[in-house]
């Protein structure tokens, strides 16, 4: 019976080529389309998950009340592991790591600025690595060991039996290869190269005890068994029972939930990347949809081409069971054709699509388990999409359908089919108005003012070798013809590295404790950055020695202290007093999608560990890099010269809503075509169906206007309904997410006025072509048959 069912099945299906075609290439695509967002959801989903005691590692954050608000954060101070693992028995391992900037790593003449970290045995207790040579949980035990992962030991000695070699760590600091491990697989967040012993941090003094230095990130491994709730119960109060920072309250976190889940308000975990992944699964599982509601529009609008075969087969003996098994045989081969399609345009597109999310997928087409899961998919869509049809037309009385009474049925005075294009069309509504919103957001926080002048401003890492000629190399680089200006800085310009809400001031209310960020300096950060002097002057610790406890301010941060003129006004910060010598306009350092920050430019803050440069703007680029590049060779010999532009990483900043951006774009795109050819056909039978009315009209004197606007009014009517449900819902949804941004622009209604035109110009130029070519079909040709 099953091979019968499927030679029927092939008949019709050849009998109706262009329908075919339409459902097939449509499904087609929204299957390729789900396979490649599947396919990122589960490589997501699979981001750290492959520790064997993922279930059990927890990343440390702590909360901090304050100003009636909760910020959470994930960095700890260097007592913190020590009094955690002496006092919870419940915490059968616990490690701190860094996360500093790039470090320079040689051996011999190769040389290379990679991402180290300074670590305890436990990490390597905790997470799971395939250990190549040696042992690296005896390695960093040992102050002068190293461990490298596979791609840095062939870097810097082509190989990988590297054991016992000797590398230098900022021309300064020798230790020797104890262990190599495997590098970390590409769904991990951990990124590290090299892992550095943290008991040679102790060893050279970098360590100290005070509760209130964030300097390390901090994970614990928890024993068997134990309740993650009842553990946090009792460690909440952890930071309050060891210092005096009592408003600070301790929680673990998932570890392996991190990446999908890192976003917290109010000390909660609220979401994430989980939200954009949900967003793009449901917005491929609506593609789908409307390329299978093509199928089902096209397979019931033809019911009266198969009314008579359903009516005859009935007749003639035929049950109900048998006829749902025809028409289920037909859409299931339907969604097995859709489904080499999709492969085809999977294969072809994969390459790009891995480089639009810039993640390493891998492809699944060589899983036997991809392919098992790829029959119960064929087999669900073409359940799902034939089955309405099915039931349908079998469902028919035989006297009825002999009759071509079929299309008769309607739902509440609405055919079921209409009510299929009005969904298609309000979600096309929905993504195109999605789409201009999401490019207005992104383009109106690009167009921010960021306070800085990011044109030809460069910055480098200042390592030791350049440390101990700081005002040499300061000197022979301001003489450049290619500079402008020179400034040495405590974090690059992109980002802030240190934040207190420990501040005082004259005046200041003991309860009330802002986050301020910290920025340093020695001089020259006004011409360098571009930023604008507002009144004072700035820092300069060559001109002024006295600078060096000097501090400048944004125009937020002076909001903050509530002075009328806070020039002259003392500053108290870790135990130091910094008098305030100028006042600059804001500028953002971080996110451009946040509220601008209170921040406190000091002089020289700690180290300096990065110096910017103003390139000329008369002096030709690559010139210009040639004379700089030459002058760090001279004061930082054999290590390369890594500079990188503050604008260039600044658009880094925007990656995320780019992505956001142009896949919501190709979703939208994909709408539109699918369900624009789900209109087509659907014209293109509606037509048919009606060329013996449109004839009779032409000869009763109807213009071809007339006709057209006869055929289109009908479709018309169905967008435009579309129109009216797609705007609200997408008003809704966007404003949504615009509140997630602090930073963000203004709904502008036009966009939905232009969306509803735009969609309703598509639907009519796409069904315009059908109605041309019937309204000017001569009637004679028609009606000479009756």
């Amino acid at each position: 019976m099953l091979k019968n069912y499927l030679k029927i099945a092939w008949r019709n299906i050849q009998r109706n080529k262009g329908y075919t075609f339409i459902t097939v290439v449509g499904l087609g695509i929204g299957m390729a389309a789900s396979i490649l967002i599947l396919i990122w959801v589960q490589f997501e989903l699979s981001v750290d998950r492959y520790h064997e005691h993922a279930d059990r590692i927890y990343a440390v954050w702590r909360n901090n009340h304050a100003n009636g608000e909760v910020n959470s954060w994930d960095y700890t101070p260097a007592p913190y592991v020590p009094a955690l693992k002496e006092q919870y028995p419940e915490v059968e391992e616990a490690t701190r790591i860094t996360e500093w900037d790039p470090m320079l790593i040689s051996f011999e003449a190769n040389s290379y600025y990679e991402k180290l970290t300074f670590t305890e045995p436990g990490f390597f207790k905790m997470f799971s690595f395939e250990v190549l040579e040696g042992d690296p949980i005896a390695a960093m035990v040992q102050p002068e060991s190293i461990v490298l992962t596979e791609s840095l030991a062939q870097k810097l000695f082509g190989t990988t039996s590297v054991l016992g070699k000797t590398v230098t760590i900022e021309k300064q600091l020798d230790f020797e290869v104890r262990a190599v491990v495997a590098d970390f697989p590409g769904n991990s967040t951990l990124e590290f190269t090299g892992f550095l012993p943290f008991g040679k941090l102790e060893q050279m003094g970098w360590v100290d005890d005070f509760w209130g230095n964030n300097s390390y990130r901090s994970f614990a491994m928890l024993r068997a068994g134990t309740s993650l709730e009842s553990f946090n119960d009792k460690f909440k109060s952890f930071t309050a029972d060891n210092s005096a920072y009592d408003d600070i309250s301790d929680f673990l976190f998932p570890f392996r939930d991190l990446h999908l889940r890192s976003k917290f308000e109010n000390g909660q975990s609220v979401g994430g990347k989980i939200e954009l992944i949900r967003m793009f699964s449901i917005v491929s599982f609506i593609v789908l949809i409307i390329a299978g509601i093509n199928f089902v529009n096209l397979s019931t609008a033809q019911s009266d081409r198969r009314s008579k075969e359903v009516g005859i087969r009935k007749i003639s003996g035929a049950q109900k069971e048998m006829l749902i098994g025809q028409f289920l045989a037909e859409s299931t081969m339907v969604a097995l054709s859709a489904y080499l399609i999709a492969l085809v345009l999977v294969s072809l597109t994969f390459s790009s699509f891995r480089d639009l999310i810039g993640q390493e997928l891998q492809t699944p087409l060589n899983q036997p388990f991809f392919w098992i899961i790829s029959a119960a998919y064929v087999l669900i869509i073409g359940l799902l999409a034939g089955s309405y049809p099915a039931f349908l037309m079998s469902s028919y009385r035989p006297i009825l359908a002999l009759k071509s009474k079929m299309d008769q049925r309607k739902n509440l005075g609405i055919k079921p089919r209409e009510v299929l294009v009005i969904f298609q069309f309000a979600v096309v509504v929905i993504l195109i108005s999605s789409t201009w919103i999401v490019r207005d957001q992104m383009r109106f926080v690009q167009n921010r003012d960021l306070g800085i002048n990011e044109d030809r401003l460069i910055f480098h890492p200042v390592t030791s070798k350049m440390r101990e000629n700081k005002s040499a190399l300061r000197n022979e680089l301001s003489g450049l013809p290619g500079i402008s200006s020179v400034s040495y800085t405590f974090s690059p310009l992109t980002d802030i590295y240190s934040d207190t809400d420990a501040m005082q001031w004259q005046g200041k209310d003991p309860g009330f404790k802002p986050n301020i960020s910290r920025m340093g300096t020695d001089a020259g950060l006004i011409a360098t950055a571009g930023m604008e002097l507002i009144s004072g002057r700035e820092i300069d610790v060559y001109t002024f020695p006295s600078d060096s406890s000097a501090m400048m301010i944004n125009e937020k941060m002076a909001e903050l202290l509530g002075f009328e003129d806070p020039l002259g006004q003392v500053i108290r910060d870790d135990e130091k007093d910094y008098t305030i010598v100028g006042v600059v306009k804001d500028f953002i350092m971080e996110s451009p999608f946040d509220e601008v920050k209170p921040i406190a430019v000091f002089g020289p803050f700690r180290e300096l560990n990065f110096i910017h440069l103003r390139l000329n703007e008369q002096v030709n680029l690559s010139e210009a890099m040639a004379q700089i590049q030459n002058t760090f060779e001279k004061f930082n010999p054999d290590a390369p010269f890594e500079y990188r532009f503050v604008d260039q990483e600044n658009e880094q900043k925007f990656i995320s809503q780019e992505r956001t951006a142009k896949l919501t774009s190709i979703f939208t795109a994909l709408s539109i075509f699918i369900s624009c050819m789900g209109l087509f056909g659907l014209a293109a039978f509606i037509v048919e169906r009606k060329k013996k009315e449109i004839s009779v009209r032409k000869v009763l004197g109807a213009t071809v206007s007339n006709l057209i606007g006869l055929i289109s009014s009908e479709f018309a009517r169905l967008v435009g309904i579309a129109i009216l449900i797609g705007v609200p819902v997408s008003w809704y949804f966007m404003s949504d997410w615009l509140n997630t941004f602090n930073y963000r622009t203004v709904l502008d209604w036009s966009i939905f006025i232009w969306t509803g035109g735009l969609t309703l110009l598509i639907a009519l130029l796409t069904v315009s072509s059908q109605a041309i070519k019937a309204a000017l079909v001569n009637p004679a040709k028609t009606l000479k048959s009756e």
